[in-house]
């Protein structure tokens, strides 16, 4: 897909979903439009660069939430951040923690899943170069990552709870019990 087209997709696909998640945020509907459009901006000259985000809508989340960040710095107000901005670890955030165990939970998973889990979820590859690649079919390297992401979400819910904003960011986490997580050291 040329780069225009994604763009024009990604608009229509995700333009009100995006003003929807920016509005309750911000002080005023021209405020949730201007970031709107900053972030459309960023993700077009993304595209002249060609280094458009192989998952659009995710970036798309990631780039929103900063801009929504980045309007409160601006305003240099006593007003604080909405809650569910506000990280509350600091400089280590939460995905960075839980990071930390993906590593030890891939390798704890069967062989047939470990590898295209890594290729597809951490280098990025595109599940046509996985299967060239791992010498598989297409439609057998889709069901080894989606069983793969399937066994991995059961590990990360043995060992913690994991709660989600409506974008299905990582918000915060409980460790379910001191002896839970078997395959990580949080």
């Amino acid at each position: 897909m040329n780069h225009q087209l994604a763009i024009k997709q990604a608009w229509v696909e995700q333009q009100q979903k995006l003003i929807s998640f920016i509005r309750p945020r911000v002080d005023t509907s021209h405020d949730a439009e201007d970031i709107l459009s900053d972030v459309f901006t960023t993700l077009i000259k993304k595209a002249d660069d060609n280094e458009i985000p192989d998952n659009i809508a995710s970036w798309l989340y990631r780039v929103t939430r900063n801009r929504i960040i980045d309007y409160y710095r601006t305003r240099k107000s006593l007003e604080e951040l909405p809650e569910d901005l506000i990280s509350n670890n600091g400089d280590v955030t939460i995905t960075s923690q839980l990071s930390s165990c993906l590593g030890p939970m891939i390798r704890a998973l069967p062989k047939n899943y470990q590898q295209p889990l890594i290729l597809s979820e951490i280098e990025g590859k595109k599940y046509k170069e996985l299967a060239d690649e791992l010498n598989l079919s297409l439609p057998a390297v889709k069901s080894r990552v989606i069983r793969g992401r399937e066994k991995l979400y059961k590990s990360m819910v043995a060992c913690c709870t994991v709660e989600r904003d409506i974008a299905g960011n990582i918000m915060d986490y409980q460790q379910n019990s001191p002896h839970s997580c078997r395959d990580c050291d949080i």
